[in-house]
């Protein structure tokens, strides 16, 4: 069976109900409360969306919900079923090797962009980042809840790279692929362990301790090395026997 047309696709290029701007203004609301409620709650993969608690929460009717939900599902963020409606995507394996591969090629890119202006210097926000990703992963490790912290560094010290790139559409879709990788992990990520998160620490100090030296393919290098491994062991992860 397929999933009924959404609201967003019924909508067309104008709404009779009110002006479009107001009505994009509440959709782009209940998208943003959506987005939060996928990346900072980690609803379980499967688990049906409550518009109608959505609509409650944010003081709107359901339709620009129901809008919000037709693009998430459009981007295979969220899944359809039949019986429970539309409920957070189950991630498959190929699907995020597929979104590792295209991080890869974007990050990687705009590092060799870089390497190719030598008028730009390593920007110091990057060692600030890795600096304070070091402080973050001891205290994520004291206490589990501020583990979104050292994530939320993450995601700003890969973001910072593509910058590099100095291609404002290519950092566009670096961050809309970073939220579908963060979607499809979310609540599946491996344990928070010291080895974990200080290899990950390690891998973005050595990247900046070569931006830095001026070996800018060596930082490349050490990148995509980082990313495959990232990959390689989310991919191990998700595919090991549950319990």
């Amino acid at each position: 069976m397929t999933p009924p047309r959404t609201a967003a696709a019924q909508k067309g290029p104008a709404s009779a109900s009110g002006p479009p701007d107001s009505e994009e203004s509440l959709e782009a609301r209940a998208r943003q409360a959506l987005v939060d409620w996928l990346t900072k709650e980690n609803p379980a993969p499967g688990q049906p969306v409550p518009v109608r608690e959505f609509a409650r929460r944010l003081g709107m009717s359901r339709t620009p919900v129901r809008s919000a939900v037709g693009r998430l599902y459009e981007r295979g963020l969220l899944a359809y079923e039949p019986t429970a409606g539309f409920t957070v995507a189950i991630p498959s394996l190929s699907s995020l090797y597929e979104l590792f591969e295209l991080r890869l090629m974007l990050e990687s890119h705009s590092l060799r962009l870089f390497a190719e202006r030598t008028d730009r210097e390593s920007p110091a926000r990057l060692r600030e980042l890795v600096d304070e990703a070091e402080v973050l992963a001891q205290a994520s490790l004291e206490d589990h809840s501020r583990y979104i912290e050292f994530r939320e560094n993450d995601s700003r010290f890969h973001r910072a790279l593509v910058e590099l790139g100095g291609l404002p559409r290519l950092l566009e879709l670096h961050d809309d692929l970073h939220l579908s990788i963060h979607v499809t992990r979310t609540g599946m990520e491996a344990p928070i362990t010291a080895s974990r998160l200080g290899t990950a620490v390690a891998e973005h100090r050595a990247v900046v301790d070569a931006l830095e030296s001026g070996d800018r393919l060596a930082a490349r290098d050490l990148l995509e090395a980082h990313i495959m491994r990232v990959r390689d062991q989310t991919i191990a992860f998700l595919a090991r026997p549950r319990m």
